[in-house]
């Protein structure tokens, strides 16, 4: 019997598109795959037809983007990045968001969308993504991009967290003279709240100053864990408050003022994104600004570039952007500038 494309795939395990770019030397596939589908059309004689040819040349021209909310100005920021690079190049943006407390369903939900042969590629913001996560989405043998999480073997987008919250612990330190920093982190499995915390201790560190675990409190990247933290942070001595994102700084503002306690002038507040709010709220946010826009465009553009890359076996991409210190009057200062 003549063997068939379903044949090779089968017998290389591999789907029938991945077996069809193989024959192509286009898209994207791994050189070993590549090289055990070749040895196999071979071995067995098998010859394509045009339909087999041509079935890796098929486009949707859409790209898929997963992210936990389209609310809220960093996500904004990132789908308007995302959307310009896509429209340049004609390419549709496919959006996902997440549902609430339902991280199964909604890994579920893009994986699903993955499957369905509707997008060319992906870009997936998963802040808490887990490794049988990542192997399912390896299967499908689509350029894949992860934005915020530091995963091995694929193509990821990064901002340098640990220098940023390094950089803002050491301001309030060195320039305002505090030792008792709180910090409220995000979610526990959180890449970004993780190195936060970890650039936050090394600075306490490298300026001899005790760890004391009772000043970190846990938050969720909400404004609501951020005003219920600040009544631990008050208990336990702290003169400084460092939360992990702009949206809980401002939580803690907010109940600070409550309290009728002066922010900037009785306690310092500080935050992590730069969000275009922080510099109008009173008083004015000091915070780490990170580039969402850029974050969205370097996306797309790794996106595309793999989707067209005539290197078959090209090495995943790390990408790592930098954050810089933004000062304003939040934690003390009396006049703006930039780090």
């Amino acid at each position: 019997m003549k063997t068939t494309i379903d044949d090779i795939a089968k017998m290389a395990g591999v789907s029938k598109s991945t077996v069809s770019r193989a024959l192509n030397g286009t898209g994207y596939i791994s050189k070993d795959k590549k090289k055990k589908i070749l040895e196999l059309v071979k071995l067995h004689n098998y010859v394509p037809d045009s339909k087999a040819v041509n079935l890796s040349k098929k486009k949707t021209m859409t790209i898929g983007l997963v992210l936990p909310s389209v609310t809220g100005p960093f996500y904004g920021e990132v789908i308007q990045g995302v959307e310009e690079v896509l429209s340049e190049n004609k390419y549709f943006t496919l959006f996902m968001t997440f549902e609430s407390n339902s991280p199964e369903k909604n890994r579920e939900r893009y994986l699903s969308l993955m499957s369905s042969g509707r997008i060319d590629g992906i870009i997936i913001f998963d802040p808490q993504v887990d490794s049988q996560t990542v192997e399912k989405v390896t299967k499908f043998e689509i350029p894949v991009v992860y934005l915020g999480e530091d995963v091995h073997g694929s193509d990821v987008i990064l901002v340098d967290n640990f220098s940023g919250a390094y950089s803002m612990t050491e301001h309030l330190i060195k320039i305002h003279k505090h030792e008792r920093i709180a910090f409220i982190t995000g979610p526990a499995k959180s890449f970004d709240s993780v190195e936060r915390l970890r650039g936050y201790k090394f600075a306490l560190e490298n300026n001899d100053i005790e760890f004391d675990p009772s000043l970190v409190c846990r938050g969720d990247f909400t404004k609501e864990s951020g005003k219920n933290a600040v009544e631990n942070c008050l208990k336990n001595g702290a003169t400084a408050i460092f939360a992990a994102n702009d949206e809980m700084a401002l939580g803690v503002i907010e109940e600070l003022e409550r309290k009728r306690i002066k922010v900037g002038k009785e306690i310092a507040v500080v935050g992590f994104d730069d969000t275009f709010w922080s510099r109008y709220i009173q008083p004015p946010l000091t915070t780490v600004h990170q580039p969402m826009h850029s974050i969205g465009k370097m996306a797309a553009k790794t996106i595309l570039d793999r989707i067209n890359s005539k290197d078959l076996v090209k090495s995943p991409m790390r990408i790592v952007l930098s954050t810089r210190l933004i000062v304003r009057n939040s934690c003390g200062c009396e006049t703006d500038s930039t780090n």
